[in-house]
């Protein structure tokens, strides 16, 4: 394959994530861990099986709904890790619910599509709509915390600035059948914030989910453009016992219960 990443048509790769915002009051993931957690194992998820899962694009081809479809792959690569069987949204539902909170399609912020996964629900299903328990920022400057999270929680929900690089890796892998890293490729420019879902990680970087496929985001990469990185601690998991994860869960689900009554209290999260 030519080498020339000008020559992939990144057209259906949509993006769809604001600015970064942290909710006032809420800590970063560590803070709620006082034991800290134990060392993540050196890898984690096989490729493999990453790819056999039936993510979809989820409609981010044609608008910039990643936050909304990284919700759906959450869904998915929590029923192949946990073994559940949480309905996921139709084509449909999950474009009705990225009209609701976004109806100019303007994309969404992270933080507000969380608070309001937890609070209310998203995708109104006929089995009713799919929350979170709990949810947390962590540092994504860290890569030991990145592998913890991950492995420990099964995912992490991340936000990227975009490159134009990454779309046209993305755009060659699809185009190859073969896997393309991330890769920092200086001097290709922002296009906009993406939200992805990282479901494993190597020595090499994370296996993200992104526009219905798995990625390698290489550790420089993650260094380079990520902006926001999110725990989330499903119902599921939270029933199998995240407290034995070390997580103080009475803490953390007060402080989340906290910004429900306070929705306005968000701030612009700097790097």
């Amino acid at each position: 394959m030519n080498d020339d990443l000008s020559l992939y048509d990144t057209s259906g790769l949509r993006l769809g994530k604001k600015d970064a915002v942290r909710p006032a009051g809420l800590r970063d993931l560590r803070q709620y861990v006082p034991d800290g957690f134990p060392p993540p194992p050196a890898s984690f998820g096989v490729l493999r099986d990453l790819q056999a899962v039936p993510w979809g694009m989820d409609g981010n081809d044609t608008v910039g709904d990643c936050t909304i479809a990284g919700a759906d792959h959450v869904i998915a690569a929590e029923n192949a890790w946990l073994g559940t069987e949480d309905p996921r949204p139709t084509l449909q539902v999950l474009e009705a619910q990225y009209q609701q909170l976004s109806p100019g399609d303007t994309g969404c912020v992270i933080a507000e599509v969380l608070r309001d996964w937890r609070a209310d629900g998203l995708f109104s299903m006929p089995g009713g709509t799919n929350r979170i328990g709990l949810y947390a920022p962590f540092d994504h400057a860290d890569q030991t915390e990145f592998c913890q999270v991950v492995s420990f929680t099964g995912i992490a929900y991340l936000g990227i600035q975009c490159p134009r690089s990454a779309q046209q890796q993305y755009a060659k892998q699809c185009q190859s059948g073969q896997l393309v890293p991330w890769t920092v490729v200086p001097p290709s420019p922002i296009e906009g914030g993406h939200c992805i879902v990282a479901v494993g990680y190597t020595t090499a970087g994370l296996y993200c989910v992104t526009w219905g496929g798995v990625v390698l985001a290489t550790w420089e990469f993650i260094a380079r453009y990520c902006d926001e990185a999110w725990a989330l601690i499903s119902q599921e998991l939270g029933e199998k016992g995240a407290d034995t994860l070390g997580i103080d869960v009475g803490n953390l689900a007060a402080d989340l219960d906290a910004l429900s009554e306070h929705p306005g209290a968000l701030a612009v999260q700097s790097r």
